[in-house]
């Protein structure tokens, strides 16, 4: 299937999900892109609580058409983790 960003763009290289997810990320943390290293993890920034984490994944979800698998949603709590899940639902 194919994967459209928020503009309505086909997706299909690898860079181009990355940053698009990064920018997802900042814009529902209100931060910078550039504060979103790979190893920053929930917790690491206030902004990025519990409830951000929950915010993250569902404006994930709609805008980029994908569903986390529910076991995974534990372990979606870094910048990569996230990054690398996207990337894996988008090959399926």
């Amino acid at each position: 299937m194919l994967k459209l960003n928020i503009n309505n763009t086909p997706v299909n290289d690898t860079q181009s999900m990355e940053s698009q997810v990064k920018e997802i990320m900042a814009r529902v943390l209100g931060i910078p892109q550039s504060r979103l290293t790979d190893d920053l993890s929930s917790g690491d920034i206030p902004e990025w609580d519990s409830v951000g984490n929950l915010a993250i994944i569902s404006t994930i979800e709609q805008e980029l058409n994908i569903e986390f698998p529910l076991e995974d949603l534990f372990d979606l709590t870094s910048v990569k983790a996230i990054v690398d899940e996207v990337r894996k639902l988008s090959d399926d």
